[in-house]
């Protein structure tokens, strides 16, 4: 989950850095003077961009900054690809639409819109969104260290993570000056067997701290576990990792051990007359 939202997080503050460049270097605009302490020239990140047509439009008043056809953003190892993407100076936002899609190594989103407001410092995804996370693969050689078997790894969050898991919704904010993440209507996660559901989501990136509330319900086919709680949280944080769920029900099924049938034994045959 940690990875994920860190992918969403990239994702929208790479659209705002991106556009607020190419706005920039299209306007003829300097770049930014080194700080007043005199530490040295200011730190940048590089995003590169392309897309089939760069361009400016007039609308009435506002001025429209437009890429259109096979847009694609990338920055690190995060990319972002769209129909089209426009940044209106007048409202100060962006929107990436058409063919949505943000991924890394690890993750993709999909969704019908990114959209970034500059004054709220607020970015969202809207339609359909779909999340497909992945965990992190093991060493390729296959070997382990010494003493580090599967079952001396201590349990936690991050070692149950074994499977892809796939988070739909229809919506995600993200307030990026805070870094917190929303989720303001009903989400599904599903790995494997699992499938667990809730009202909304919060993810506070500070604290590394994941909030589910309203109706939050989880359920595993393969063992039969089922798990109701209106609100659940979760620590993601290394070394602190932990679950705390509020007026919990449940049920499980504990497998009973059948006992050994018997042979059953003859009588002895009756000596005829």
């Amino acid at each position: 989950m940690s990875k994920l939202m860190k992918l969403i997080i990239m994702a929208v503050v790479g659209l705002v850095v991106l556009v607020s460049a190419i706005a920039a270097e299209q306007a003829d605009t300097k770049k930014p003077a080194p700080d007043k302490a005199g530490t040295g020239e200011p730190k940048y990140t590089e995003i590169k961009y392309s897309a089939d047509i760069s361009s400016y439009r007039w609308d009435g008043e506002d001025r429209i900054l437009v890429l259109n056809g096979n847009v694609r953003f990338e920055q690190g190892d995060t990319i972002l690809l769209a129909d089209k993407v426009d940044y209106r100076e007048s409202t100060k936002t962006a929107n990436a639409t058409g063919n949505l899609k943000i991924y890394d190594d690890r993750n993709t989103i999909t969704g019908d819109l990114c959209a970034v407001n500059f004054k709220e410092k607020k970015g969202s995804l809207t339609g359909s969104v779909r999340m497909v996370a992945k965990p992190k693969p093991q060493d390729s050689s296959g070997s382990k260290p010494k003493g580090d078997s599967e079952d001396s790894k201590p349990k936690s969050l991050r070692s149950e993570w074994k499977d892809e898991a796939v988070i739909t919704c229809d919506k995600i904010d993200y307030y990026y000056k805070e870094k917190k993440a929303v989720v303001p209507s009903p989400l599904t996660m599903v790995q494997k067997s699992r499938v667990v559901t809730a009202d909304s989501a919060t993810y506070l990136g500070k604290e590394e701290i994941v909030q589910l509330a309203g109706n939050v319900k989880g359920r595993d086919e393969k063992d039969k576990h089922t798990f109701a709680a209106p609100k659940v949280t979760m620590s993601l944080k290394e070394d602190d990792e932990w679950i705390e769920a509020e007026k919990a029900t449940g049920s499980f099924y504990v497998k009973e051990e059948e006992e050994e049938s018997k042979p059953v034994e003859k009588a002895p045959e009756k000596p005829g007359p």
